[in-house]
């Protein structure tokens, strides 16, 4: 008999005992109970003891696969090294000294593999891609702030509704819609504008004003309703959408959070925090619900030219063949508005960062955008009503001139590789799985962690950790493998917006270069912190200048 085989009974006689303990204790008397009690809590720690360390330390399946000891807290393996630092700064290190398959440890010293070997990455986005699922935890935790739309169906279910959301999200689709991304960008300037008083510079915090024109924008483009989070931010009318996502997305948990990690129960605590936080996710359910069923009574006002709601709203279930139900558009509609406006913010305010360090490249791409973006009338009635009326006159650049500015989309793309808005993400095994060698069990936690590849100096070169766009205009970069540059992922999960988010980060870019310049806050730098994307922490403070318009 093998020792990992002997510990497996040992465990399975431990739990017997408890539970045959838990049973005797209920029909015995005090001081027998007290026997019992010591017992069992004995044999509890017991079990955790040899479960916890001594099985999944040395005789687990992935104990043969190389990887980082845990660290010195008992039961909380890599979790709280990891925690404290910057996404990325780990992950790179480990893929360096062990490989493209690291073994790491998770709550309780659950082992689990990271892996960023390419090939194995295009093996786990392609060919067995509904083999690696998301962890029914974490599917609950994620549905109260995504819903449970495509960014968590997993198998057939993933199939049917990418294929009925894939007309919504067509180049053409976007290029039609493409004109209602300059109504927050345009509100946003004028308030900028007036918050640098007689044109001077002055310090604001960028993140902020960005997330809610992000927001705005899939207001207007993915349901046609007017947020005006722009226009009534610091107001009695502020959108109660864009507070609860403030809520939602703070990237600093709280000890019982952390804590959660271990002990999932944790989460139900009524702490301010968790009451904060559940009331927000009410409200965002709320909100959403609202919106799908307007536009479902109002079919013609949503129609295919005008919004992606009213795209979704024109398919068909896969499955009965009839029309969608409120419940389904609603968490598809709740998975457009936290992952489309956070994610494209989150890219915004880092390239924004990353141009206030390098005002050559900033001044440069000034001058690529502004003649494209220099013409728009500011005063048009677009960006005055809420009901958007036509653009006539608005003179608006077409979406196919945006798209085809070069450094633009170099600045995009190195935005993208330096500071991905998804470092990591987490998938687990949905059966038993070969791979890179090793054999894997059901249910152990993948983590991809996206940014190695995009900081690898073996494929960008010694330059890696420097933010040059031209880059992008030769070798190697010119050449990399879409599973070596994957910050929208690859494959049957990559993000059916991607060519959404691209064209709004570009027109809200090119806008506000057109209007502002942008510099450094002497003595702030944000740290990196990732919930769900990685944002700046607090926040992003910048000096920002008018640019006088000529007339």
């Amino acid at each position: 008999m093998q020792l990992a085989d002997a510990i497996n009974i040992h465990l399975q006689g431990a739990r017997e005992w408890i539970q045959e303990s838990l049973v005797l204790y209920t029909s015995s008397s005090l001081f027998t109970r007290k026997n019992i009690a010591v017992a069992a809590i004995s044999s509890g720690v017991g079990y955790a003891v040899v479960k916890c360390i001594i099985y999944r330390l040395y005789f687990h399946p992935l104990v043969n696969i190389p990887g980082p000891p845990i660290d010195w807290i008992p039961f909380l393996g890599n979790l709280r090294e990891s925690y404290l630092a910057e996404p990325g700064v780990l992950e790179k290190k480990w893929t360096k000294k062990y490989g493209g398959v690291v073994r790491l440890h998770g709550s309780w010293n659950n082992p689990m593999i990271m892996v960023s070997d390419p090939q194995l990455l295009k093996h786990i986005y392609t060919h067995r891609v509904y083999d690696f699922v998301k962890h029914p935890g974490d599917v609950l935790i994620l549905e109260a702030v995504l819903g449970r739309g495509l960014l968590l169906a997993e198998g057939d279910l993933h199939r049917h509704q990418r294929k009925w959301l894939t007309p919504a999200f067509t180049a053409q689709a976007v290029r039609e819609l493409s004109p209602l991304f300059y109504v927050p960008s345009v509100q946003l300037i004028t308030k900028w504008r007036q918050a640098c008083q007689e044109g001077n510079t002055t310090t604001l915090d960028i993140s902020h004003g960005i997330t809610l024109v992000t927001l705005d924008v899939i207001g207007l483009g993915a349901f046609g309703k007017p947020f005006n989070s722009v226009k009534y931010d610091g107001t009695d009318m502020e959108n109660e959408l864009s507070t609860s996502y403030r809520i939602l997305f703070d990237p600093n948990p709280s000890l019982t959070q952390f804590l959660s990690i271990l002990i999932p129960s944790l989460r139900f605590l009524p702490t301010a925090q968790h009451r904060r936080f559940a009331r927000a996710e009410r409200t965002v359910t709320k909100k959403t619900m609202e919106i799908v069923t307007q536009a479902m009574a109002n079919k013609e006002g949503h129609s295919r030219k005008n919004n992606l709601l009213g795209l979704m709203i024109e398919q068909k279930d896969m499955y009965t063949g009839g029309e969608l139900s409120a419940v389904d558009l609603k968490n598809q509609c709740m998975t457009f508005l936290a992952a489309g406006h956070e994610t494209t913010s989150s890219a915004l305010s880092w390239c924004l960062w990353l141009l206030a360090q390098h005002q050559d490249i900033q001044d440069a791409l000034r001058e690529e955008v502004k003649p494209i973006f220099e013409s728009i009338n500011l005063e048009h009635a677009m960006f005055k009503n809420d009901d958007t009326p036509e653009q006539l006159d608005a003179n608006l650049p077409a979406a196919d001139i945006v798209n085809q500015l070069p450094l633009l989309n170099n600045v995009f793309k190195e935005t993208l590789r330096l500071t991905p808005t998804v470092p990591n993400t987490m998938r687990y095994t949905a059966k038993d799985i070969e791979l890179g060698g090793y054999h894997i069990p059901k249910n152990t936690g993948v983590m991809l962690p996206i940014i190695v590849n995009l900081h690898d100096p073996e494929i960008w070169g010694d330059d890696v950790e420097q933010f040059k766009p031209e880059r992008w205009d030769s070798l190697p970069a010119s050449n990399v493998s879409p599973y070596e540059f994957a910050p929208f992922i690859a494959g049957a999960r990559q993000c059916i917006g991607h060519r959404f988010a691209q064209l709004e980060f570009k027109i809200v870019l090119g806008l506000l270069l057109t209007h502002f310049q942008f510099f450094e806050e002497p003595g702030y730098r944000p740290s990196k912190r990732q919930f769900i994307t990685m944002r700046p922490n607090p926040n992003l403070l910048l000096r920002v200048k008018p640019i006088q318009m000529q007339k």
